[in-house]
């Protein structure tokens, strides 16, 4: 019975190992299956990001493009209204060379001096109005002295005007769009009891 027992015994650790061999087959093709199921799904995964990777460099590259193309259409566009204002202006002052040339003409015939001055008068107001026309205009220059707008020559030692104030102006200033393109030149009241520093 010992024996009988014993190839019991034996048969049943047989049968148990065939059963742990076999689950150990089922777990190995059932885990080589998952992980070929995952790798699978990871290429995927990898293909879709690399096909938007891929466009997303397309689009960067084309944007790219785009934007060096507006730098060169930004410049030519500048240059081109750069050079209608230039033509502009040129056209407008001809006019003024026109009538300054036709005051030249007249000092041939120095007999009519009203009509000199009468000449002269006009193309100094054909300058003054086509610099106007330009956004360009005259700084005035009386009252107070202003270091933004004047710059002082000449100081002038008087009780006649009060300090800082502007006596005479030896050079008119302008400014363009509000920015001074050219400070007036002035003589600057000083009353007689300050001392200059």
């Amino acid at each position: 019975m010992e024996e009988l027992d014993r190839e019991n015994k034996q048969q049943t650790e047989e049968v148990e190992n065939q059963v742990k061999e076999e689950v150990q087959d089922i777990d190995k093709d059932s885990l080589i299956e998952n992980l070929k199921k995952e790798n699978e799904e990871l290429k995927a995964k990898l293909q879709k990001t690399e096909e938007a990777a891929k466009r997303l460099s397309n689009l960067y590259q084309l944007l790219q493009k785009d934007f060096e193309d507006y730098k060169v259409r930004s410049i030519k566009e500048r240059e081109q209204v750069k050079e209608e204002a230039v033509e502009k202006f040129a056209k407008s002052f001809l006019e003024v060379i026109d009538n300054f040339e036709k005051a030249l003409e007249s000092l041939k015939n120095p007999s009519d001096i009203n009509s000199i001055i009468t000449g002269i008068q006009m193309v100094h107001y054909q300058v003054v109005k086509l610099l106007q026309d330009f956004g360009i205009e005259k700084i005035e220059a009386q009252g107070e002295f202003n270091p933004l707008e004047h710059e002082a020559l000449e100081t002038l030692r008087t009780k006649e005007y009060p300090s800082n104030y502007i006596v005479k102006v030896l050079q008119n200033g302008y400014r363009y769009k509000g920015k001074v393109i050219r400070p007036t030149k002035v003589v600057v009241a000083i009353n007689e009891e300050e001392e200059i520093t």
